[in-house]
């Protein structure tokens, strides 16, 4: 019988030949970003995806979001809660079982923080949506795009050729969501050691870095992050909530008032909430900040 597949997985209707199972009918983020994570882990997956769990011979075997075991969380009393509240679901479940040895498979220089950022911004994140903890998603946008991928009533393609489908798209999210954790989490690193030896206001970064978290973590005296812009120049940020640039800059009618007003003739640009000002060179930039500092001429 000729199998289904995708990249390293398979798909088949012979539970003998399965080493992963799943359930059948409509899919959700929950089993597919699961059965690409496994993919992850496993060599070979062949997937068996069945409406209910009866009788069967299971060892050595991996069940998920089906069959009231290890990685399902449908029972009764669910299958364990987080301290924040949130119910692990499937993936949840294998994220907390697998997710280190993955993360050191793939030679993860942050293993121990690698793993609890992809645990708080992804994985718990479709926990409670699969578990419809509404509460914990009020800044989130709904993971709907693996939901879309099921069957139309007015179109003409299998379950199985669906389910395919949505992998094929979780598995380019997942490769490229890893990527952006490990970048993440680097980069904090690299920029908490920054701060620790910075002692002036500002701190320069050589290329646009995410800087927040580590911001957020140091409790420093950081004001601003200057940046070698993508576009052209320098960019400077002002990084806390309650810090902007001057009024009277923000306010300028035009960039030539506001070159007038800073005394910086290679000003570039003034963002209308004063957080981001941008200057051609980097001297430019730490005079501009130096302005800012300079109390306010009334």
């Amino acid at each position: 019988m000729d199998l289904i597949k995708y990249k390293n997985i398979k798909l088949t209707k012979n539970i003998n030949e399965a080493n992963c199972i799943t359930h059948s009918g409509r899919f959700h983020v929950d089993d597919v970003i699961s059965t690409i994570f496994l993919s992850k882990i496993i060599e070979d997956v062949v997937l068996m995806r069945v409406p209910i769990i009866e009788n069967e011979n299971l060892e050595n075997k991996i069940v998920y979001d089906i069959g009231l075991g290890e990685f399902d969380h449908h029972q009764k009393n669910r299958n364990g809660q987080r301290e924040n509240g949130i119910y692990y679901s499937s993936i949840g479940l294998l994220w907390q079982k697998f997710g280190k040895g993955y993360l050191e498979k793939i030679k993860v220089k942050n293993e121990n923080k690698t793993f609890e950022y992809i645990d708080k911004e992804l994985i718990q994140y479709i926990d409670a949506a699969d578990n419809m903890q509404t509460e914990y998603l009020e800044d989130k946008i709904m993971p709907d795009f693996i939901k879309l991928c099921n069957p139309e009533w007015n179109e003409a393609i299998s379950e199985d050729e669906a389910f395919l489908n949505a992998l094929r798209l979780a598995d380019e999210f997942w490769n490229v969501y890893i990527k952006h954790a490990v970048a993440e989490v680097d980069a904090t690193e690299i920029i908490l050691k920054k701060i620790e030896e910075c002692s002036d206001c500002y701190l320069v970064l050589e290329k646009e870095m995410p800087y927040k978290k580590a911001i957020k973590l140091s409790n420093s005296k950081i004001k601003y992050i200057i940046l070698k812009s993508r576009r052209e120049g320098y960019e400077i940020r002002a990084v806390t909530d309650s810090y902007k640039f001057k009024d009277e800059l923000v306010r300028a009618k035009d960039i030539n008032v506001a070159r007038k007003l800073t005394g910086i003739n290679d000003l570039i640009y003034v963002d209308i909430h004063g957080k981001l000002c941008c200057t051609r060179t980097l001297e430019s930039a730490i005079k501009l900040i130096r302005y800012n500092e300079e109390p306010c001429k009334n």
